[in-house]
């Protein structure tokens, strides 16, 4: 009877993990799109330390947010972020910098001279042609053209020590192909990608030798 006990406990166990693993298979996980390190950056100025970014209270879960045309907060276990938020913006902008303009970057603190670049995402949401703003994108209805994913961040370059050297808020939007988590994902890493193009100008003005 024991035995028998047991070999039931455990094909319970074995049947649990099972119907986990499958339901794991089903979720999606998203990133922003970014370009490879260079082979070799060029350095022009210090080291650029970029922290985990400041970020939506909303936004602070593994889980897409989804909020429906009546106003109701959806939390979608089938798509995920592949990384938390506060650190895959710091991350992804700091390769592109790199790529771009050759920017030494860094998402670790250094040990030797450098700067810090702190990133705010005041906005990243969807805009409905009814002119509602969404704290990510609004689910119900079909393709709508009028769409856009719009993203808002506060940049502050500081020197090790504390003090400013400038701040600067800048504003990307691009109009959604359908109205999904994947059309999302999409056009917000273009718009960080637009974003660091002007970002990599901003601190390149602000890091040369006369600054």
């Amino acid at each position: 009877m024991i035995s028998r006990a047991c070999i039931l406990a455990v094909a319970a166990l074995l049947s649990g993990c099972i119907i986990f693993d499958q339901k794991s298979e089903a979720v999606v996980f998203h990133q922003f799109a970014a370009p490879g390190a260079p082979a070799s950056a060029v350095a022009t100025g210090p080291q650029v330390f970029v922290p985990r970014a400041v970020i939506p209270s909303a936004l602070r879960r593994p889980n897409v947010v989804l909020l429906d045309d009546n106003g109701w907060v959806l939390v979608e276990d089938a798509h995920r972020w592949i990384a938390p938020l506060d650190r895959a913006i710091p991350e992804t902008v700091a390769r592109h910098l790199a790529a771009r303009a050759g920017i030494v970057t860094t998402t670790q603190t250094p040990f030797e001279d450098h700067v810090v670049l702190l990133l705010t995402v005041d906005k990243m949401e969807v805009v409905a042609p009814a002119g509602k703003e969404r704290s990510i994108f609004s689910l119900p209805g079909g393709v709508d053209k009028s769409a856009t994913a719009a993203l808002q961040m506060t940049c502050r370059l500081e020197k090790s020590d504390g003090t400013l050297i400038g701040a600067k808020t800048l504003i990307r939007s691009r109009a959604l192909n359908e109205r999904t988590p994947a059309s999302f994902v999409q056009a917000q890493s273009a718009n960080l990608g637009a974003l660091s193009g002007e970002l990599s100008e901003w601190l390149r003005t602000n890091l040369s030798p006369s600054k």
